[in-house]
């Protein structure tokens, strides 16, 4: 009988596949393997009645109802790739900084309050960026510089997330991880700069180290790193599971080698 893996993914506004997922799918079907795709917004759930149906469940979408579908999952013994736990933590950026902080990787000063007013004597430091906890795509973004440019309660209900702003770095490097091969690009933020490739980019091994140091803390196979250089060094700022891997070569054919050796390890 094939072994049969199912995609968890986001639709995406606009509607759109990864013509990388799309091409990595295929793949993975030429070598025998039952490929089914899912987007979680667009069904119909019963809860009561869920069951593990595949093998491997390859979470990209990083949406509530996603995330919701893969802890019920995991607690039915489904296997997750990545793991459960570790995508979490990348989803959640308090989660992400304490993850950072405890594994003593360099990353920018993270603060948490209730309501954005809260981060103004710390503007005195210097400007935050304030972000979503949960965001995704530089949604909902703000630099803060005094405290008349915070952003209003409103937009954050539920508590606010805010980093050290750092102006002099350079913050268009991104690490993409699978497994133990990294691949390195530079593309510089935009609304839509993730449907876009960059350019290649030399990794140096003090980079390298710090990215693998990322995967080792958070128990990640498949993952992105964004740093910030400057002349103190190299900093984290983000870690994303299961990016888009746009840019790095031959990606659908390295995915679906992954995926097929997740399937194949049991």
């Amino acid at each position: 009988m094939a072994m049969k893996v199912s995609l968890v993914l986001e639709r995406g506004s606009p509607a759109r596949l990864n013509p990388i997922i799309a091409e990595a799918c295929a793949r993975l079907q030429e070598r025998g393997v039952d490929v089914a795709v899912r987007f979680p917004e667009e069904e119909l759930l019963r809860v009561d009645t869920l069951a593990v149906d595949a093998d491997l469940y390859v979470l990209k979408s990083s949406t509530s109802l996603a995330l919701s579908l893969a802890t019920m999952l995991d607690r039915l013994g489904g296997r997750l790739l990545n793991r459960l736990r570790a995508s979490i933590a990348a989803r959640d950026k308090l989660l992400a900084a304490a993850t950072l902080a405890r594994a003593g990787i360099p990353a920018p000063r993270s603060l948490v309050a209730g309501q954005p007013v809260q981060l103004a004597g710390e503007l005195a430091a210097g400007p935050l960026i304030v972000k979503p906890y949960r965001g995704a795509y530089g949604r909902g973004v703000a630099v803060a510089d005094a405290p008349t440019s915070l952003p209003a309660a409103a937009a954050h209900p539920e508590l606010v997330f805010a980093q050290e702003f750092l102006t002099n770095a350079r913050t268009d490097l991104k690490v993409f991880a699978i497994g133990d091969e990294l691949f390195a690009v530079r593309k510089a933020f935009a609304e839509d700069s993730f449907l876009h490739a960059g350019q290649p980019a030399h990794l140096s091994p003090d980079v390298e180290a710090i990215v693998h140091r990322v995967g080792q803390a958070f128990g990640l196979e498949l993952y992105g790193v964004d740093l910030a250089e400057d002349e103190d060094g190299v900093q984290v700022f983000d870690v994303n599971f299961f990016p888009g891997y746009r840019g790095v070569p031959d990606a659908a054919r390295r995915l679906a080698d992954y995926i097929a050796g997740a399937l194949q390890r049991g």
